[in-house]
């Protein structure tokens, strides 16, 4: 098994840290690795550093973050992103665009006017048409870091 997949299992599994135990956690499991390694297997797996309950930094996956709790289910809830230069239109897996148009909405982009979710389609209004190309970057890097589009 894959550093990153055994990561991923354990940070599924509610074990998180900074990357030193993560590299401590992995020994545990008979997995002989490096900070570096760990390093780059969370930057492969969209994990995210947070500040846990006593303040300490640890790293977690980012669904885990907003709550989600089943990786196989959101995994690419994002089929497609487009735009005509003046309107953006998010396809989705059917039945989750509210889902998504929420993660948007609560992330409170200035480049976002506001949004429409269907079953499976989201039209995007930008708040500067001009800027529609670095409004559909934005969104695409965002979702991509929260784990719902893996295109």
């Amino acid at each position: 098994m894959s550093i990153a997949a055994e990561l991923n299992k354990l940070l599924s599994n509610g074990v998180s840290g900074n990357q030193a135990e993560l590299v401590e956690a992995l020994k545990d499991q008979g997995i002989d690795t490096t900070q570096s390694s760990v390093s780059r297997a969370l930057k492969k797996l969209n994990a995210v550093k947070k500040t846990d309950e006593n303040g300490k930094s640890v790293y977690v996956l980012a669904h885990t973050v907003s709550g989600l709790k089943s990786v196989g289910f959101f995994d690419s809830l994002v089929t497609q992103v487009l735009d005509n230069g003046q309107l953006i239109v998010i396809h989705t897996r059917p039945g989750t665009a509210n889902t998504v148009a929420k993660f948007i909405d609560d992330h409170g982009f200035d480049l976002v006017m506001g949004t429409i979710a269907g079953d499976d389609t989201i039209f995007i209004a930008p708040s500067d048409p001009a800027r529609i190309r670095d409004t559909v970057r934005t969104l695409i890097t965002y979702m991509k870091q929260i784990g719902i589009y893996t295109v």
